[in-house]
């Protein structure tokens, strides 16, 4: 093993030779990687490229759009209106006077009806169903704090406040559902330092008279446990019926043993009947509310089961919602099933009016060049992009005797993309009507022999804008033969990845990465080739070694037998 290190025994590093030997062998091999370094940087390169190919066809698919070239602007002559506007390319140029004499309002019914059976006043506190938990502590009636507990019945409560010295009579009246207090003079109820909330519970308020009731109707049902608990006056659901009650005509199905009131209303305003269920604790009842403005109904149809009568929707008072009542130029009356005045509305095409209160606006329509422009400026921002990175990538440079090659110089397939872009933008389209032929005709120009365009004629282009606005929208999109369409048909024949469609560029990564594998398949046949001869050479060396050991041991060996002899 010992003799395996350099020069052991000959006093020769003979490892640092087959190091350089090594080296030496490695050239080919080296070259095949500096290769595959050369087309890491071309596909890197093409990329680039094609990013910006990219960039150019989405910047023409925005002047492929008539509402992009077309577009028209609002403005309101009150800088302060709360109104917003918008308009698209249909909308005729010109001012409108709108007045909104009356605002749409939505459509709401109030549910009706004793709900709930009359309270137990045997019952403790925390078994009342009152709409809120009613919380231990004290409260004042006259100046006098009676305290209570959770535990406590409803007539223990009411035979505290008689039995107080308050100077007050309390009872609860069924038939009524209310708690009734009477007294010899006014009766004072609350004070800043009361605990408890039971008489906010028992809806008890101080109103300076003799006698003073609660609230109607206490008992109310439970939100938050199944139907079939939710203290109704309901029968319940009849055996093998698969109950739903149907709002506008959409059926609002549920199961009395596991839904809750909640979950029911939830269901109510996630359907599609277009309104907002709700419970309203002041009132005691339920109520609905149109999603939507204007004079529309609310239909309510019960099921075999009668829930929704319980919840009394079926009897309630309904307040039908109101259209938007406006004018326009001061001519008749229009109605709105909403404040959004749109084209159903008044009749002016693409034109939409937010009207958030009663008023009149002026609203001035006109054609938005400045978005036309701004996009024809992104345009020729990334067509310059794509022509600047080709020149960049392909140029060949020289400095005195030096010759610098670009890392696509000579690549014929990336030049032609450059002319061809070229070519297209001085082409004419076939079948492109008006007095826009050439992109030259908006003012739009090369740079002398320079593959870069730019706005040369300012003032050609807005007025074109401003005034022949049908011939840009047929320069740029007569189908196929307009320049979006030309333009559109050249890039993806130069950036489609797809099948036997794909792209020019699509095909030279293909062609790089089929030199890769090969550069790959020689750079390891090298590598399998110098590791063998790497190892014939260090076991030659090795044989050397043990020769030379061996010779040296076997002089050693007669010097020390012969030598000593005389």
């Amino acid at each position: 093993m010992g003799l395996a290190l350099s020069g052991l025994a000959s006093g020769f590093d003979w490892k640092s030779v087959v190091d350089q030997i090594d080296q030496l062998n490695r050239a080919p091999q080296n070259r095949l990687r500096v290769e595959k370094k050369d087309l890491a940087s071309k596909e890197t390169a093409l990329n680039e490229i094609k990013s910006m190919i990219s960039n150019l066809k989405t910047s023409a698919a925005a002047l492929g759009s008539e509402e992009a070239l077309l577009k028209k602007s609002t403005a309101f002559q009150s800088s302060s209106t709360t109104w917003s506007s918008s308009a698209t390319k249909d909308t005729p140029v010109g001012q409108y006077q709108i007045q909104l004499l009356s605002a749409a309002t939505t459509t709401s019914l109030a549910g009706s009806g004793t709900l709930s059976p009359a309270l137990n006043p045997a019952s403790p506190l925390s078994g009342l169903s009152v709409g809120r938990a009613i919380t231990a502590g004290n409260f004042t009636v006259n100046g006098v704090a009676i305290s209570i507990s959770t535990t406590d019945t409803l007539d223990d409560v009411l035979g505290k406040i008689t039995g107080s010295g308050a100077g007050v009579t309390a009872s609860y009246d069924p038939a009524t559902d209310r708690i009734n207090l009477s007294g010899a003079s006014a009766i004072s109820l609350g004070a800043p330092n009361d605990t408890s909330n039971f008489l906010q519970a028992m809806r008890l308020t101080s109103g300076g008279a003799l006698v003073q009731s609660s609230g109607p109707g206490l008992s109310v049902p439970k939100i938050n446990v199944p139907i079939n608990s939710a203290n109704l006056n309901w029968a319940g659901v009849p055996p093998g019926v698969q109950p739903a009650f149907k709002i506008n005509g959409e059926a609002i199905g549920y199961d009395p043993a596991t839904d809750t009131i909640q979950t029911l209303l939830a269901r109510i305003n996630n359907s599609p009947a277009g309104v907002s269920a709700t419970f309203d604790l002041a009132s005691g009842g339920f109520s609905i509310r149109s999603k939507t403005t204007g004079n529309v109904g609310i239909s309510i149809t019960d099921d075999v089961g009668g829930l929704a009568a319980a919840m009394g929707l079926t009897t309630g008072t309904l307040t039908a919602g109101a259209d938007a009542q406006f004018s326009v130029n001061g001519g008749g009356t229009l109605t709105s099933r909403s404040n959004v005045l749109d084209e159903s509305a008044h009749g002016i095409p693409g034109l939409s009016v937010t009207a958030n209160q009663p008023g009149t606006e002026t609203i001035n329509i006109s054609a938005d060049t400045a978005a036309t422009k701004s996009a024809i400026d992104d345009f020729i921002s990334k067509y310059n992009a794509v022509q600047n990175t080709i020149d960049r990538l392909t140029k060949v440079t020289t400095s005195g005797e030096k010759v610098t090659a670009a890392v696509l110089a000579g690549n014929r397939e990336v030049a032609d993309i450059s002319r061809s872009l070229r070519r297209v933008l001085y082409e004419v389209g076939s079948g492109v009507t008006g007095g826009i032929q050439r992109i030259t005709d908006l003012g739009i120009d090369f740079a002398g022999i320079e593959n870069t365009i730019s706005i040369t004629k300012s003032s050609v282009l807005d007025s074109k804008l401003a005034n022949d606005a049908d011939d840009v929208v047929s320069f740029f999109n007569t189908a196929s033969t307009g320049l979006v369409g030309r333009l559109d048909a050249l890039l993806d024949r130069l950036v489609s990845d797809s099948g036997t469609a794909q792209g020019s560029l699509k095909t030279q990564f293909e062609t790089i990465t089929t030199q890769n594998k090969s550069l790959d398949r020689q750079i390891e046949f090298f590598e399998r080739q110098l590791a063998a001869q790497r190892a014939q050479l260090e076991a030659s060396f090795i044989a050397m070694e043990r020769a030379q050991s061996s010779y040296q041991q076997q002089g050693a060996y007669l010097s020390k037998t012969f030598g000593s002899s005389k």
